[in-house]
C-alpha cells in the first residue's frame, strides 16, 4: 500500500491496537453529521473511547488534561475527519466465496453456488473467510457491521469480530426448510432457535457493549411459520434485532407468493414480525403499502445497490423509503455478490441510482452519506453511540485524505461530495472504533495482514475441494 500523503501522517503512534486513554486527532476538516450539519476546520479529542470535545471546545478539554495534552494524536492535515462508517448488510462468511458465484439470479446464485459453499464451511475457513473481511472493511473506514452468519459455526465469526475491535451486530442464519437447501445447513426449528440463543448468551454485549447479537432468519422461503413464530417471541422477550432479507428479485417475489399466498413483507406484518427491532436488507420490489407497512411498524431497510446490480436484481427505492418515515442505511451484502466491500463505492452507486429513479429530487450527498453514517446507526439501533462526532458518541472516527490528484481541486469546497463521489476506500487513513486505532497509514493494528491472506488462500483451496469430492465439512 502507498504510503500516507504528505500532510495526513502519524505525530505519535500507539502500541497494538489497545484502547488510549487521551487521543488527539487535529488540523482535518470535520464532517460532523450531526443534526447541525456541522462542517468545519478543527480538531477533535477522545478520552478512554468517547469523544469529548471537537472544534473551539478542544483547547479548555486539553488545558484540564494532565501535563495539558494528549497522550497520542494524529496530523489530519489535507483531509476530513468522518464519523466510522456504518455497514449495514453484510455476509463475512462469504468472503472466501469472492469470484466464485458469477450467476445473475438471486435463486440461482443461492441454490447453485453460495449454499453449497456455505455448506462445506468449517470453523477454520469461516474464521478465514470473516478475518479477511474485516481487514478490507476497516482498512476502508468501516467501524461496524450488521452481519448475517452462516448457519453453523457463526461463534468462530463472533470471536474474529471480538478480537478485531470492530463494532457489530450479527447473527447466526436460521433455515428450517427451503428449496435446493443442502442438509448441511439444515436445521430443526427447535435446532435453529436454541442455537441462536447460545449465540446471544456467549456474545450479546460482549467486549465491553461492541458486541450485539440479531436473530437472523434468512428469508422467508428458508424459514418455517413456526420458526417465525420463534423468532418473533424471542425478538420480544430478549428485545433481539431480527435481521432479514425481504423482496430482493423478481423470481424470489414470485416463490414467497406461490409458498405463503403472500409477499414477504405483508407476511411479516401477518405474523407480527414487524416492529421497532425489525432490519430487512434490499427491499427493490416493495410497493407501496408495504413500505408504510414498515414505517408504521418502526422498521428499518438497508440498502446493497452493488448487490442488486450485480445479481441484475433492480433499483431500491430509497427516496421513497425515506419519504415513509423508514429508518435506512446502506451495506454491500457479500463479496459473492458484490465482489468488494466498498462502503465509497456503495455510496456512489446508490446515489446514481437514486437520481435515476428521481432526476426531480435525487438524494443528495449528504443525504446519501447519512445512510452509512448517522441514519446507518439509527437504522441498526446504534444512533445513541455512533454515526456522528459529538461529545459523549463512542470514539469510532475515522481520517479520509482528500490530498490525491482523483480529489482535486475543490475537496474541501463540498465534503460531502467529496466523499460520495470522490472518495475511495484507499483514501482512508485512520480507522478508530471505541478510542481503539483499527488501522492507521496502511497497517492494521489488531490483524496480521500477511497471515490473513494466507490463511484465505489456503482456507478457499481447501474449502473448494470439499465443494468438488461432494466431502462434508
Amino acid at each position: 500500500m502507498l504510503p500516507p500523503p504528505q500532510g495526513c501522517g502519524s505525530d505519535a503512534r500507539p502500541q497494538g491496537g489497545a484502547r488510549l486513554s487521551t487521543f488527539l486527532i487535529h488540523s482535518g476538516t470535520l464532517v460532523c453529521m450531526d443534526a447541525a450539519g456541522t462542517v468545519a476546520r478543527g480538531d477533535l479529542l477522545i478520552a478512554d473511547g468517547v469523544i469529548v470535545a471537537r472544534g473551539d471546545a478542544v483547547a479548555p478539554a486539553l488545558a484540564a488534561l494532565p501535563r495539558g495534552r494528549a497522550g497520542e494524536s494524529y496530523d489530519a492535515s489535507g483531509a476530513l475527519v468522518v464519523p466510522g462508517l456504518v455497514h449495514g448488510h453484510l455476509h463475512l462468511c462469504q468472503t472466501l466465496f469472492r469470484g466464485l458465484a458469477e450467476q445473475s439470479d438471486l435463486l440461482r446464485w443461492l441454490r447453485e453456488s453460495i449454499w453449497p459453499l456455505e455448506a462445506a464451511h468449517t470453523e477454520s475457513s469461516i474464521a478465514a473467510s470473516a478475518r479477511l473481511g474485516l481487514a478490507e472493511l476497516i482498512a476502508g473506514g468501516v467501524t461496524t457491521v450488521n452481519d448475517m452468519g452462516t448457519v453453523r459455526h457463526t461463534e468462530a465469526i463472533g470471536a474474529v469480530l471480538e478480537e478485531s475491535g470492530m463494532r457489530a451486530v450479527f447473527g447466526k442464519a436460521l433455515m428450517d426448510q427451503g428449496e435446493g437447501v443442502p442438509r448441511g445447513l439444515l436445521e430443526s426449528r427447535r435446532d435453529a432457535l436454541e442455537g441462536a440463543l447460545a449465540i446471544v448468551r456467549r456474545f450479546h454485549g460482549a467486549a465491553d457493549g461492541r458486541l450485539a447479537v440479531s436473530l437472523a432468519p434468512r428469508f422467508v422461503l428458508s424459514c418455517s411459520a413456526g420458526l417465525w413464530g420463534d423468532v418473533r417471541d424471542a425478538s420480544r422477550e430478549r428485545g433481539l434485532m431480527v435481521h432479514t432479507h425481504l423482496a430482493e428479485s423478481p423470481a424470489e417475489g414470485r416463490e414467497v407468493e406461490a409458498a405463503v399466498s403472500n409477499t414477504a413483507a405483508r407476511y411479516f406484518a401477518a405474523h407480527d414480525v414487524l416492529s421497532g427491532r425489525f432490519v430487512g436488507a434490499h427491499g427493490v420490489w416493495l410497493e407501496s403499502d408495504e413500505v408504510e407497512l414498515l414505517a408504521r411498524a418502526g422498521g428499518a431497510l438497508v440498502h446493497c445497490p452493488g448487490s442488486n446490480l450485480k445479481l441484475g436484481s433492480g433499483f431500491a427505492d430509497v427516496r421513497r423509503w425515506k419519504e415513509a418515515g423508514l429508518r435506512c442505511g446502506i451495506g454491500s451484502d457479500g463479496a459473492a455478490c458484490n465482489n468488494r466491500l466498498d462502503t465509497f463505492h456503495e455510496m456512489s452507486l446508490a446515489s446514481g441510482i437514486g437520481r435515476t429513479l428521481h432526476p426531480e429530487q435525487p438524494l443528495s450527498a449528504r443525504e446519501i452519506l447519512a445512510l452509512s453514517t448517522c441514519d446507518g446507526a439509527r437504522a441498526l439501533g446504534l444512533g445513541d453511540r455512533t454515526g456522528s462526532l459529538e461529545a459523549g458518541k463512542q470514539a469510532d472516527v475515522i481520517v479520509v485524505a482528500t490530498t490525491a490528484a482523483h480529489h482535486a481541486p475543490n475537496a474541501e469546497r463540498d465534503p460531502y461530495a467529496a466523499l460520495v463521489h470522490a472518495a475511495r476506500a484507499t483514501d482512508v487513513r485512520l480507522t478508530m472504533a471505541a478510542g481503539r486505532v483499527l488501522y492507521r497509514d496502511g497497517a492494521w493494528t489488531t490483524l496480521d495482514a500477511a497471515r490473513t491472506l494466507a490463511d484465505a488462500r489456503a482456507e478457499a483451496r481447501g474449502l473448494l475441494r470439499r465443494v468438488e469430492t461432494g466431502v462434508r465439512a
